[in-house]
């Protein structure tokens, strides 16, 4: 009915203008400024309508939370009569939908900020200023603000959550301290390991020295270093992983399976395996910060990537400013508190870490702290999009035993010439 009555009012108000244009005997700055008042009494709530794509998790039923948070945008914006437009779009999969028609795509989105590069050379993605700028920079670390920071300096999204792997344990195998180093736990049970999976294989890389595109991972012409002798050792020691009895490669659900059996004690990924793993473990379901290894005497941390999944403004939104206010909106401190109530997503906001359920969730912690301790940036340019296959394929040439300490070297180097000579 609100709707309704506003399109009537809309309707009211380009009839008094069109009225208001017949008075050509009066000067032109005169009538602008006699029409003005009564175009306003008479213009009511803006008619607007907003596209929203996001994960079909948020949007199951009414009590999930993105139908709650659109709700109470309508509360806090009275000055817009919104006609919703929603759809089901999983963050990973954004660039690849968004940037095929940009101008028919939703207005707000949400993402994973590796995808960044893509819907920037799109057109799909709009910078942040003025006050939308600034509580990216207020309500987030740094390590954030990295994650959706562009070559050129730009914001371009409100970062929701992070987007990274840690590590899972059978506490009943393995101890705090156990949990601190590889090398040790494979002495104490089975670990499982994406090792032909590229989001996760080069971590020994990581772990030693090397790099993707630079410190930020935003200069394209720094290309993708592993040429180091330490990255040469890296590689021996994932032979050796791979190798070990103790070893099994996490594929297909492999280490989920494996752990709820009882057959696996230790494997990596994230937070969406909490629930399959609890389930069946219980209170002897641990997580940490990555171990860890240990070659030739010396302790090098593991790495993960450090990522976000964000919320982003398409820059060919029909109505703009509220599309940006949803946007920050959503994103607010009470917005991920909200999301972390409804669907247990990690918030990001710094404000959300004083709250009593997420101080006391031990995998929010984890998560938490791996962001900060444990990460390299994950590259948001485009070139990037060439890191993928080769990797995968080098930690498929590890398990296949293509890979020796031989050739490791020789293997290692074709495989740099491959991601250079392609993301360039």
């Amino acid at each position: 009915m609100k709707k309704i009555i506003a399109m009537l009012l809309v309707l009211a108000m380009a009839l008094s203008l069109v009225a208001c244009g017949s008075k050509t005997d009066a000067p032109a700055e005169t009538q602008g400024a006699a029409a003005a008042p009564a175009a306003t009494e008479a213009a009511g709530p803006q008619a607007v309508t907003l596209k929203v794509w996001a994960p079909q998790a948020d949007q199951v039923d009414e009590t999930c939370w993105l139908p709650v948070m659109l709700a109470k945008f309508e509360e806090a914006h009275p000055e817009y009569a919104i006609t919703w437009d929603i759809g089901v779009c999983g963050e990973g999969d954004a660039a690849g939908i968004v940037k095929n028609d940009p101008a028919a795509a939703a207005d707000v989105f949400l993402y994973a900020n590796d995808q960044m590069g893509t819907l920037i050379e799109a057109g799909a993605l709009a910078k942040l200023g003025g006050s939308y700028l600034e509580q990216v920079q207020n309500d987030v670390a740094q390590t954030y603000v990295d994650t959706v920071t562009y070559t050129d300096g730009g914001v371009y999204g409100f970062p929701m959550a992070p987007n990274t792997w840690f590590m899972w344990y059978n506490k009943d195998i393995f101890s705090e301290e156990d949990v601190k180093n590889l090398n040790t736990m494979l002495e104490k049970g089975v670990v499982s390991f994406p090792m032909d999976n590229s989001w996760y294989t080069a971590t020994f890389f990581f772990g030693v020295g090397g790099t993707l595109y630079g410190p930020q991972g935003i200069d394209a012409a720094a290309g993708i270093d592993f040429s180091s002798d330490l990255c040469v050792e890296a590689g021996k020691f994932m032979i050796d992983f791979a190798k070990n009895p103790n070893f099994v490669n996490d594929v297909d659900g492999t280490g989920v399976a494996g752990m709820k059996e009882g057959t696996i004690h230790a494997m990596f990924s994230g937070p969406w395996d909490r629930p399959a793993l609890e389930e069946s473990l219980g209170d002897k379901l641990g997580c940490a910060v990555l171990p860890t290894f240990t070659m030739n005497g010396t302790d090098y941390q593991m790495k993960s990537f450090a990522g976000s999944k964000a919320i982003g403004v398409n820059p060919n939104a029909a109505n703009p400013k509220a599309a940006m206010q949803l946007a920050a909106f959503l994103a607010s401190p009470e917005g991920q508190l909200a999301r972390y109530e409804l669907s247990a997503i990690t918030p990001a906001a710094t404000a959300c870490a004083e709250d009593e359920a997420v101080k006391s969730n031990f995998v929010v912690l984890t998560e938490s702290a791996e962001m900060a301790t444990a990460t390299i940036a994950q590259p948001t340019i485009a070139a990037m999009n060439a890191y993928w296959d080769p990797v995968k394929n080098f930690g498929l040439n590890i398990l296949n035993g293509s890979i020796t300490y031989d050739n490791v070297e020789e293997m290692l180097d074709a495989t740099l010439e491959l991601l250079n000579s392609t993301g360039l």
